[in-house]
């Protein structure tokens, strides 16, 4: 009996040699319905197996001893990549091994060799800690789309999959040598931890290298009238300015934009400007900064006191308009890899959006 590409299971790997030997057709392992997903292995294109189930292959049958790193590791943790450096885009399965190890670096393939460094258990993979991971794929990144993963990192929810404290990434990337070092710690510096999307970051970067004040990230705040906790994507509450950006979701989520609908008029109730920023807006910014320099004129000359306030304005949770905002303690907490320096054993962490 012959075996065909529509016999073999949904995301599932098969050796190519197996199915040469159980009478798969070599037209039929070279078809479109067949994808090569690494050396040696095949998966039906219309249900591929997961980057997990992949990178699984990888270490346990073509490269024992190996540990899941740079791009795939960054995947995996869900760090918000450009899309060409995901496996969606065509990137390659990356991992390491150590000194004496063979180097390779094909089109699904690339392992790199280079001295031990820390990792973790994750899902059944011995995988680069997160900070290792940040720094594998420093090189590749831009400065925002790395503050972008560092903040990812860092978040208190909507983030990585394994989360580690600002604090602890500081504290890891400081004695960090070798590529990519320097270009992390740059972007430590630019992070902060209470930042929940990629735009996010980008649009409060770009805000500030206009020379602009440092908007808060989500702030948190309750509608008086019915309870409902909303937050601002970056405000100047000293302003009472809010920016919020509109990607595709808002619109396609019928739920999110009657959400941000009812969010709208508290903050409008509540005598705040709100500025909508979207990704037109983003690579071309002119408009937007006009439109934040008439907002920030207009309430400069109706604040009582007429004092600019100080820059950079301070980040983090802080009081909202309502006074009502919540402890900090009833946020819902994720479990958290270690400092580096700590040894994180098989713990295999793991984070919910």
């Amino acid at each position: 009996m012959t075996l065909r590409p529509h016999d073999l299971r949904p995301r599932t790997l098969y050796p190519s040699a197996w199915l040469l030997g159980e009478g798969m057709h070599p037209r039929d392992l070279a078809s479109e319905e067949l994808t090569r997903a690494i050396p040696g292995y095949v998966m039906r294109t219309d249900a591929p197996a997961d980057l997990r189930s992949i990178a699984e292959v990888v270490q346990r049958r073509l490269r024992p001893g190996a540990v899941i790193s740079h791009e795939t590791a960054a995947e995996i943790f869900r760090f918000p990549l450009p899309k060409d450096l995901t496996r969606e885009g065509g990137a390659p399965i990356r991992c390491r091994v150590t000194a004496g190890g063979k180097r390779t670096a094909g089109r699904l393939l690339v392992v790199h060799v280079r001295a031990a460094a820390p990792t973790i258990r994750f899902h059944g993979l011995t995988i680069s800690h997160p900070v290792i991971a940040l720094q594998e794929i420093a090189g590749s990144l831009s400065h925002p789309d790395l503050v972008a993963c560092v903040d990812a990192v860092a978040a208190d929810r909507h983030g990585a999959a394994v989360p580690v404290s600002l604090q602890q990434i500081r504290k890891s990337v400081a004695p960090l040598k070798g590529r990519g070092a320097d270009a992390l710690r740059s972007a430590v510096a630019d992070a902060r931890e209470r930042v929940w999307s990629p735009m996010e970051t980008k649009v409060r970067l770009m805000i500030l290298a206009r020379g602009y004040p440092e908007p808060v990230p989500n702030l948190e705040f309750i509608d008086p009238a019915t309870g409902i906790v909303y937050y601002v994507d970056l405000a100047y509450p000293q302003w009472k300015i809010a920016i919020e950006y509109d990607g595709q979701g808002h619109w396609d989520d019928k739920q999110q934009w009657e959400k941000d609908l009812h969010k709208n008029e508290v903050l409008h109730d509540q005598a705040w400007k709100v500025l909508r920023i979207a990704i037109a807006d983003y690579m071309e910014p002119e408009t937007f900064f006009q439109r934040l320099d008439a907002a920030i004129a207009e309430r400069e000359q109706t604040r009582p006191d007429r004092a600019r306030p100080r820059s950079p304005v301070r980040t983090g949770p802080v009081a909202s308009f309502t006074s009502s905002v919540q402890a900090a303690g009833d946020r819902r907490a994720r479990p958290q890899a270690g400092v580096m320096s700590q040894d994180i054993g098989d713990s295999s962490p793991s984070g919910h959006r």
